[in-house]
């Protein structure tokens, strides 16, 4: 019996597929259109449904197999939810993490810095209410200051059951351990082996919090050790295309 080779791709969304917070920008989302029209793929991004929806246009967005967001906690197939993880964060966290919003060395403090999604957490010093420009210069600052990772650091340490990873330019997503993207890889292989019979898989994921061990780092590490699975680190919207490209070349 033949076994045909599929491709199947696995993207995350914000700095891979848009421009970090921003929508897809209309040159990508003309290219991306066409790719996947003949090309399968899911969405994977710890963003929850409305941010994603404001950033992916809705038919790029209804193209996907599945979309999973809050770092795969939610799946969704079209306007369909199809399920999700509720997660209630102790209230010692929610202590721990006002204590390092009033406490930071930053110079920004805007607003809206515990987002509860109700299946994780997402946390920013900054606040996700800073405007672009904040959002830049806080990104520059925890460059040098890496206090996002020793944040992330302390809970680890002090809570652990959970983890938490880097997400975003300003954030930390902070979920159960285990709860994260690398969750992903085996529903999307059970969708995929439900179609065809006589098709093998080809996972490909693209992400741009790999190397720094970001909240795509996880789903990568997984991949490492499977048959057929690659990743692809990107510094953005437009290296996700050159490496859309080669591939598909």
């Amino acid at each position: 019996m033949v076994v045909r080779m599929n491709k199947v791709y696995i993207f995350d969304v914000d700095g891979t597929l848009t421009p970090s917070r921003l929508p897809m920008t209309q040159d990508f989302s003309i290219f991306f259109s066409l790719w996947s029209m003949d090309n399968t793929f899911y969405l994977v991004t710890g963003s929850d449904i409305d941010k994603t929806r404001e950033q992916v246009p809705w038919y790029i967005f209804d193209r996907a197999q599945a979309v999973f967001t809050c770092c795969g906690n939610e799946m969704w197939i079209g306007k369909e939810q199809q399920y999700r993880k509720e997660f209630k964060p102790p209230q010692d966290l929610i202590d721990f993490l006002w204590d390092k919003v009033n406490n930071s060395m930053c110079p920004i403090r805007i607003g809206n810095h515990i987002e509860d999604r109700e299946t994780m957490l997402n946390f920013s010093v900054v606040g996700r209410d800073c405007s672009q420009e904040q959002r830049e210069e806080y990104y520059e600052w925890d460059k040098t200051s890496n206090e996002r990772k020793n944040i992330a650091r302390g809970i680890k340490y002090g809570w652990p059951d959970l983890d938490a990873v880097i997400g975003g330019e300003i954030s930390i997503d902070i979920y159960k351990k285990g709860d994260d993207k690398s969750q992903t890889l085996s529903r999307i292989s059970i969708l995929e082996s439900e179609k065809d019979k006589h098709t093998e898989s080809e996972f490909i994921f693209i992400g741009d919090g790999i190397e720094n061990k970001g909240n795509d780092y996880s789903l990568a590490k997984l991949m490492d050790g499977i048959k057929n699975c690659k990743w692809y680190q990107t510094s953005g919207y437009q290296q996700t295309q050159k490496i859309l490209e080669k591939l598909n070349g």
